[in-house]
């Protein structure tokens, strides 16, 4: 059976059953979309399609949570951050679009298992503050957005430092990843890997992203910031390893 040409085998569930998980993470935390969608996709789809699959699902779903993000963003700490994103994209589709999809998928894969374990570990940055800090911080989230889909870390260890509460730094990723999506989405369309079916999976799976979003946003305020932070990491570390390509021959 297909639905707009995209066949709904077991491959599509699976990638659908974690795109949900995503988008109640990412509602309640601000983040890992990217963390958990994007190794899943990877190993079902590849790479290159998971990459636009993530850019369409995290687009229009995103504009309810945005208007109450504007609300508390701080522009003079997000704008250098995206303008060092925009900066390093074009690298970042480049290493994308010439790795060969198990390199892709263990670069994937390691740059998760570093992020969790400092987010983990509790470490956020504590030097400098001043733009061109911003910009660098930005321009590693536009590299690692860009080719492999995990454009968060970078910020939300910047962020967290500053210990302005989950409220600041959920404002400023929403904000932050709703204008490098414009961005991510100029360089991949240039680059020629949008394509029909990839764009036309992530449109069938938005909703799925929406309603996620709906409940975890709903979620947040239910419990402290170090609790959906244990759960966030938790679900994307599991999503990691679940998709090691080492652990392709185990799987059906």
């Amino acid at each position: 059976m297909t639905v707009l040409g995209i066949p709904l085998d077991a491959s599509f569930f699976v990638l659908m059953a974690a795109v949900a998980v995503a988008g109640i993470v990412r509602g309640f935390s601000g983040f890992g979309t990217g963390m958990i969608v994007g190794p899943v996709g990877a190993m079902t789809f590849g790479p290159k399609v998971a990459i636009v699959i993530l850019l369409v699902i995290d687009s229009l779903p995103m504009i309810p949570l945005i208007v109450g993000a504007l609300k508390k963003v701080k522009l003079r700490e997000l704008a250098p951050v995206a303008a060092g994103y925009a900066l390093l994209v074009p690298l970042g589709i480049w290493f994308l679009k010439t790795g060969d999809t198990d390199t892709l998928r263990w670069f994937m894969s390691a740059v998760i298992f570093v992020a969790v374990a400092v987010l983990w570990s509790g470490w956020y940055y504590h030097g400098p503050r001043n733009v061109p800090v911003r910009l660098a911080v930005g321009g590693v989230s536009g590299f690692l957005g860009s080719a492999a889909g995990i454009a968060g870390p970078p910020v939300i260890l910047y962020w967290m430092a500053l210990r302005t509460g989950a409220g600041f730094v959920r404002a400023n990723l929403i904000i932050f990843f709703a204008i490098t999506s414009i961005f991510s989405a100029t360089g991949l369309f240039f680059a020629g890997l949008v394509t029909t079916q990839a764009v036309t999976q992530g449109a069938l799976y938005a909703p799925v992203y929406l309603a996620g979003l709906t409940i975890g946003a709903r979620l947040f305020g239910f419990s402290s910031e170090a609790t959906y932070k244990r759960i966030a990491l938790t679900i994307v570390l599991s999503a990691a390893i679940l998709t090691l390509p080492a652990l392709d021959g185990l799987r059906p």
